[in-house]
């Protein structure tokens, strides 16, 4: 488009019609923006797995092979790393290894609080044993340094945190060596209790998210259990630490989030991996749990990790999937849920082939990016790909706009 000053000009020498006919040639002419789908690099960094985002603090934490818990900056404008490979502060250097991780299943988690978001990790004293794990709870200072102490002196693992943005109570959840969950009060570790119905195991318990802790029923977990040989979804409520079975239909239940969803004025809703293919959304309809919108995956692909987050009024999930013949994840689609304004795209490209896992969100100021891990595939004796996920295949950490 002409400069503004050299359009006036034009438009001054020309009659009023041909003045609003070259406005219209203009418009026309203007190339349109269009989206497709993309990816960017946010780190080069190798060891830069399994990071976790606090969007109120534009910060990652993430541990590196060597146990090392870090903590680095996200810059909001341009959703890169500060510094780049990550490494900003130690905040423990007594924390988890990646081979660690293959036993918690998880790293670092944040823990909104009324006093801001702290951290929650697998702490080791001694060798890095099961016997030796401990939960860390790491809390900033004003002058930007950081504390991290033990919950307690019990044999503890593999932490997840409530969501509860201003969580005046935060709780965490938890197992011990023998993968028995349990739940307590992040400043009261002598509010432990065990999550009596959820079986052992190194699954994730996943805690409800919400942006205002005045809605009730935030102060509780979802997870699945099988019934009659079909994994159904259930609830467990903190406060009267009870649990209620909230699905009876078909399918096995895999993945499990509730959330405060703002198209709804806030109440909660959940989703559901059902058989690894679809995306299962139920709403409260008649005080009854039912399934309200649906979303298959393509044929012959499986969906991984799967996570909810609000934007600009509006829910949308991120997730994997892996793109048969191939059985690693290898692309990022992100998905609506509401059937009157659908969204389910694909936001990676398909080239170069590689692994694209482990899905985060951060809203920049140009809205939100989904982060992943981004490897290069192994090759099999018979010529065929297959995942690799050690830091000796990682081409860093890539984002993508999602075009929402």
């Amino acid at each position: 488009m002409p400069h503004r000053s050299v359009l006036t000009h034009v438009l001054r020498a020309c009659r009023p019609s041909l003045a609003a006919l070259s406005l219209a040639a203009l418009a026309v002419q203007a190339p349109a923006q269009t989206w497709s789908p993309n990816e960017s690099q946010a780190s080069a960094e190798a060891e830069l797995i399994d990071y976790e985002f606090s969007q109120t603090r534009a910060q990652i934490a993430w541990n590196d092979t060597l146990g090392n818990l870090w903590v680095a900056n996200v810059d909001r404008a341009t959703g890169k790393f500060i510094p780049a490979d990550g490494r900003g502060l130690v905040v423990d250097p007594d924390s988890m290894t990646f081979q660690d991780a293959q036993k918690t299943k998880n790293g670092p988690e944040w823990v909104p609080t009324a006093a801001g978001d702290i951290l929650v990790h697998t702490k080791y004293v001694g060798r890095h044993t099961d016997g030796n794990s401990r939960i860390g709870v790491a809390v900033p200072r004003t002058d930007g340094t950081w504390t991290s102490t033990m919950l307690s002196d019990a044999v503890r693992k593999a932490p997840y945190g409530s969501n509860v943005v201003g969580d005046p109570a935060s709780r965490i959840s938890y197992v011990d060596n023998r993968e028995v969950h349990y739940w307590a009060e992040t400043a009261s570790p002598a509010s432990e209790r065990r999550i009596a119905d959820f079986p052992d195991s190194n699954y994730p318990v996943r805690h409800v998210i919400c942006s205002r802790p005045d809605i009730p029923g935030t102060r509780a977990v979802v997870y699945p259990v099988t019934v009659n040989g079909v994994d159904q979804v259930f609830y467990r409520d903190f406060d009267s630490n009870s649990s209620q079975q909230l699905t009876f239909d078909a399918g096995q239940k895999y993945e499990v989030w509730m959330w405060c969803a703002p198209e709804y004025g806030h109440e909660l809703v959940f989703f559901t991996l059902v058989d690894q293919t679809e995306l299962r959304v139920y709403r409260k309809v008649s005080g009854q749990w039912t399934a309200v919108y649906s979303q298959p995956a393509p044929k012959g692909n499986q969906i991984f990790s799967p996570e909810p987050f609000t934007w600009n009024g509006r829910s949308f999930i991120f997730m994997a999937q892996s793109v048969r013949p191939n059985k690693f994840r290898s692309e990022v689609w992100i998905s609506s849920i509401d059937a009157t304004a659908p969204v389910f795209k694909r936001i990676t490209p398909t080239e170069p082939l590689r692994t694209r896992t482990d899905p985060e969100v951060f809203i920049t100021d140009a809205g939100p990016r989904i982060y992943f891990n981004k490897l290069t595939p192994d090759v099999s004796d018979s010529g065929r790909y297959k995942p690799c996920r050690k830091p000796n295949c990682s081409e860093g950490v890539w984002f993508a706009d999602p075009g929402l």
